[in-house]
Order: C-alpha cells, then sequence, then structure tokens
C-alpha cells in the first residue's frame, strides 16, 4: 500500500501546464507582440518623415546656394528678378519626389536700400509613412535675404 502512495506523488509532481494556462500565456503574448508591431509602424513612418524633411531642406538650401552664386557674380542677373519660379514634381534633379517654389522680391517692406531681395524657397513634399504615401503635402520653407556688394 505504501508504494502506491509513492507512485501517485511523483505522477502529480510531473504534471504540465494545462490547456488554459497554455492558452492565457499564448494571449499575453499575442498582446505584447501587437504592440512592438505597432511600435515598429510609428518608428518607420517617423524615420521616413525625417528624412523627407532632411532632403527637403537639403533641396531648399541647394537652390538658395545656386541663387547666392549668381548674386556674388551679377546681382543684376536677370535668375535674379523679382517673382516665382515653381519646379513640379520630376523635374528636380535628384529630388522627383519634391517640388520647389522660389519666390524673389525686390527692396521687401523698404527694409534696405533698392539693393537688397527677400529670397524665400519652399520645398514640398508627401511623407511615406508605414501605411503608404500620404495625400496631404508638408513644406519645407527657407528665407533670406541678398545684399548687393559695393
Amino acid at each position: 500500500m505504501m508504494m502506491k502512495r509513492l507512485v501517485r506523488a511523483d505522477r502529480s509532481a510531473q504534471r504540465g501546464f494545462t490547456l488554459a494556462e497554455v492558452l492565457v500565456a499564448t494571449f499575453v503574448l499575442s498582446i505584447g507582440l501587437v504592440a512592438v508591431a505597432t511600435g515598429f509602424q510609428y518608428a518607420t513612418s517617423g524615420v521616413e518623415t525625417g528624412r523627407g524633411e532632411t532632403s527637403a531642406t537639403f533641396l531648399a538650401e541647394q537652390r538658395l546656394e545656386q541663387l547666392r552664386a549668381i548674386a556674388v557674380k551679377d546681382f543684376t542677373s536677370a535668375t535674379l528678378n523679382a517673382g516665382t519660379t515653381t519646379e513640379a514634381y520630376g523635374t528636380i534633379a535628384s529630388g522627383a519626389a519634391y517640388r520647389r517654389v522660389t519666390t524673389i522680391a525686390d527692396n521687401p517692406g523698404g527694409v534696405c536700400a533698392a539693393n537688397c531681395k527677400r529670397v524665400q524657397v519652399t520645398v514640398f513634399y508627401r511623407p511615406v509613412t508605414g501605411r503608404g504615401q500620404l495625400d496631404q503635402e508638408r513644406q519645407v520653407d527657407l528665407i533670406t535675404m541678398f545684399v548687393a556688394r559695393n
């Protein structure tokens, strides 16, 4: 009789998880994995938005530097005449996913003599998110003043 009791005690010590315990553990683990996957989606969207904004800023600075080089050589160049120039999507070298608008104003607001210009470069783009490309445009604006050297 003593022998049978020992065998029973050994069997109960070796039992595994119940089905309910396994289901609860699987449920908790799946909730955690969904949260991590959502975090990756937001992180990817943030990285892509940052990449788009960095590229847009580079393209705006590039245009300002082109105009600045012209202004240093010839401040009266037709390229620096007051007005607005638009470069559509697909027309900017190494920036097909961007469009750029350059606005030049002579003596803006009467703040300086006739030998200054206000230059504003706006670059537009549509950021790509984890769910695809957004329809809403974002923009980066850079504004500076050019003054003729005497």
